[in-house]
């Protein structure tokens, strides 16, 4: 395949192409990059798929956005990574379930090693070669949707660390166009030190999180593949990078920080109830727990009036297994 250099690209083309990452007994491993550069100078926005690689939504999405994007019209430069973590991606032997990126190679989760280590493991390594681009960029978009387990709410993800970069993150997560926005702190497993967006944006590159995906379903749906690539549009245009009116929903609200599990009080077959993105009243029934013969063990219901974040879709239940992630809705993002 061969070392592609992603930032040699010449302005007004296009090109597609597999990094070397690693190539040595222990490991061979490389990285697929597209890459369109605009006829006029602008920004760099990168997108990747595939940190989490069974989230199938955002490599989809990705993909599409290389064949979708051309060089006529588009100021600036375009990068989209498909798949950050291959080792992953091809790994697909049933009895290893390699949800949540963990790289069958070293046991490491790619998205806690990050800037990553040229030097290192081949999971830092990979890191350190995603890191090399992203760092290079004005804007990140990481393209996410829920993992094999579960069905997910459609958002988006800032990271707040206390700089003028906040700013760029949040129009960023609002300009994206869902309807949910979530915001973070370093103090927050998904947004803390080690993290792509916490270190993206601790190098300065403005760096957001897309949520958009039923994971459960490994063929990706239509709508969600395009949650992902309508909102990245939007971004080139809000950013002068693409010229078109945004697209914008009903409404858009932000959601709070605190998490509320709900998990399963007995053991037996989990029936759902609500799923995500519908929004309980605190008390309501969001789900069964029943016996073979149909009688009822457990009644599952919101601990709070909110919105359902993820339902995840087990049948067979044991005692304490989580079913459901809540989230308190908030004010309005003053956006649309």
């Amino acid at each position: 395949m061969g070392d592609f250099k992603p930032l040699e690209v010449e302005p007004g083309s296009k090109d597609f192409g597999y990094v070397n990452v690693l190539d040595n007994l222990a490991a061979k491993v490389e990285m697929p990059v597209g890459v369109v550069n605009g006829g006029e100078p602008g920004p760099t926005l990168i997108v990747t798929g595939g940190l989490y690689p069974t989230e199938y939504c955002g490599v989809e999405a990705a993909s599409r956005l290389y064949r979708l994007i051309e060089p006529e019209g588009l100021k600036g430069r375009f990068i989209t990574v498909p798949v950050v973590n291959m080792p992953v991606f091809r790994f697909r032997t049933r009895w290893l379930n390699l949800r949540s990126s963990v790289t069958p190679f070293d046991g490491l989760n790619i998205n806690a090693v990050f800037p990553g280590d040229p030097n290192g493991t081949p999971t830092r390594a990979v890191a350190h070669t995603l890191f090399q681009l992203v760092k290079e960029a004005d804007y990140h978009v990481d393209f996410r949707g829920g993992d094999l387990p579960e069905s997910h709410l459609d958002h988006t993800i800032y990271l707040k660390i206390g700089k003028p970069i906040d700013e760029t993150s949040e129009a960023m997560a609002e300009a994206f166009g869902l309807r949910y926005v979530l915001p973070g702190t370093p103090e927050i497993g998904h947004t803390s030190p080690g993290t792509l967006i916490y270190e993206a944006v601790a190098a300065g590159t403005a760096s957001i999180i897309s949520e958009a995906g039923l994971g459960y379903r490994t063929q990706p749906l239509e709508e969600f593949v395009m949650a992902h690539v309508d909102g990245t549009v939007n971004l080139l245009k809000h950013f002068g990078m693409l010229e078109g009116e945004l697209k914008k929903p009903e409404w858009q609200r932000f959601l709070d920080m605190e998490w509320r599990g709900v998990t399963a009080p007995v053991a037996g077959v989990f029936t759902a109830v609500a799923d995500q993105g519908d929004i309980p009243e605190v008390g309501e029934v969001i789900g069964r727990i029943t016996d073979l013969d149909g009688s009822v063990l457990a009644e599952i219901t919101a601990p709070v009036t909110g919105v359902v974040h993820s339902m995840f879709p087990r049948r067979v239940v044991y005692p304490g297994d989580r079913l459901y992630t809540l989230l308190k809705i908030g004010d309005e993002t003053g956006w649309v």
